[in-house]
């Protein structure tokens, strides 16, 4: 797409920073930011004795969500929300009648190739676009509001997530292992920062404890991340270092004996607080 590449990019790029923070905290009780958030909402939700036998799970996916809105029916939602979400009026200096036409310039200033003509994009915003999913997701924001009303009423769980969920008749957590980006190790992290060596395994065992709920899950991921590691290169005096620093900075002392369901259980409970900090400090920082 032409438009990725134009002058209008680095608008883009300023209006979506500009407000993505406010994107995130009007949203952050409707929406899954990573997996871990489904699998511990429904914990909750069992916990709170809401899952019944008869309960039912339901994905529902938009596809080509990001270039099916024409350009009006994206600035609408977006002016709404905008009036919504910053009671000042304005952000960081512009108000937010100037953001408005800000997008609006941007959205009807894309451009692309096809067939050897230059054509312009009068739906969605082209692939690259840092605009391009923040408003979608407020368009898709304001279209759920009556559903998830229905099941807030209810006492049932809605939630949204950028990845596609798979939904099957079996309830059960797995991490998912892609065989196409092996090293397997990496992809527990790839939506991490790059980060020394040194915390690998620790980010690995961490994402294995917010998924599985069981400890014997938790020794078959622990095993499968030291087999990967080492399969890797690195020593089994790292990964034995390593491995024991997470239970360390969890309070779980000589885990080879001392690990049961219900020293997991705390451990991980700390673990999820843990991530959910983290993620709220993510959200404030951006």
């Amino acid at each position: 797409m032409v438009c990725c590449l134009g002058l209008t990019i680095d608008i883009s790029r300023y209006i979506s920073r500009l407000f993505q923070n406010i994107y995130d905290q009007a949203t952050r009780l409707t929406t899954f930011v990573k997996a871990s958030n489904v699998v511990h909402a429904l914990e909750n939700y069992a916990t709170e004795v809401r899952l019944q036998s008869n309960t039912l799970f339901a994905a529902v996916h938009v596809n080509d969500l990001c270039t099916l809105i024409p350009h009006e029916q994206l600035t609408e939602p977006l002016q709404h929300f905008l009036y919504d979400y910053v009671p000042d009026g304005q952000v960081q200096g512009l108000t937010l009648d100037t953001i408005i036409e800000l997008v609006r310039f941007v959205l009807q200033n894309q451009y692309f190739i096809f067939d050897n003509k230059i054509c312009r994009q009068i739906k969605g915003c082209g692939s690259g676009q840092p605009l391009n999913h923040l408003l979608a997701n407020i368009y898709m924001f304001y279209w759920q509001q009556d559903l998830v009303k229905a099941l807030v009423d209810q006492n049932e769980i809605f939630g949204r997530c950028l990845n596609e969920i798979h939904i099957n008749n079996q309830l059960r957590t797995i991490i998912n292992h892609d065989n196409d980006i092996e090293p397997r190790g990496l992809s527990f992290i790839s939506d991490h920062l790059p980060v020394a060596y040194s915390t690998l395994i620790q980010a690995c065992l961490m994402l294995a404890a917010l998924i599985r709920s069981k400890v014997s899950d938790f020794h078959n991921e622990r095993r499968d991340v030291q087999i990967v590691f080492l399969n890797n290169g690195y020593s089994m005096n790292f990964i034995k270092e390593h491995v024991e620093q997470l239970f360390q900075d969890f309070h779980i002392s000589n885990w080879k004996s001392n690990l049961n369901q219900n020293t997991y259980d705390k451990m991980r409970q700390e673990i999820i607080e843990y991530d959910q900090q983290h993620q709220e400090m993510k959200i404030k920082q951006r």
